[in-house]
């Protein structure tokens, strides 16, 4: 029985894991996954933003940007949310403009930044998959800004050395070419 610890960054949709964990067990016979929160274990379910330097990283699928409106809120211009503390928020700067000087709410994750959302207090910019696991909120494309982050397998190289990471890597890399 191969075994791996995968670790699961906070801001990876439930359908980006289930995913993952299908190609798993499709690629590696008799594998049994420990799943983990944050960065740990042989590798990390993450967005090529949160790759250590030192580490290696198989892309696995695009998740683009869109705008999570709470239900109800019409068409007028959002107030918007911010997170100052996010990769994507300096990308996002000339598209929230002057709103961005005065945010309906700032949150220190797009996960709370979207219970925000679900609450009633705006609007904000958030990867798709994210938003389509939140209940309370509408989807609407980002029109004017081609944004996307990519999700794939982090992992360090000396990590190999397991046989299980090294036949999922190995699966991974052929499944993307294709």
């Amino acid at each position: 029985l191969a075994q791996l610890r995968i670790g699961v960054e906070g801001e990876i949709a439930g359908a980006h894991v289930r995913a993952f964990v299908a190609q798993a067990r499709q690629a590696v016979p008799n594998l049994m996954l420990l799943l983990l929160e944050g960065c740990v274990g042989d590798a990390r379910l993450a967005t090529e933003d949160e790759r250590c330097e030192d580490e290696l990283f198989v892309p696995l699928w695009d998740d683009p940007y869109a705008i999570a409106m709470p239900l109800g809120a019409g068409t007028a211009a959002p107030a918007w949310i911010v997170c100052p503390d996010h990769p994507s928020h300096q990308r996002l700067l000339p598209y929230y403009g002057a709103a961005a000087n005065a945010p309906a709410g700032q949150a220190g994750s797009l996960r709370l930044a979207l219970e925000l959302v679900a609450a009633g207090v705006g609007a904000c910019v958030a990867p798709h998959s994210l938003i389509a696991q939140q209940a309370d909120v509408a989807i609407h494309d980002l029109d004017g800004l081609a944004l996307s982050r990519r999700i794939g397998l982090c992992y360090a190289a000396q990590a190999l050395d397991k046989p299980a990471l090294a036949l999922l890597t190995e699966h991974l890399r052929e499944a993307g070419q294709g």
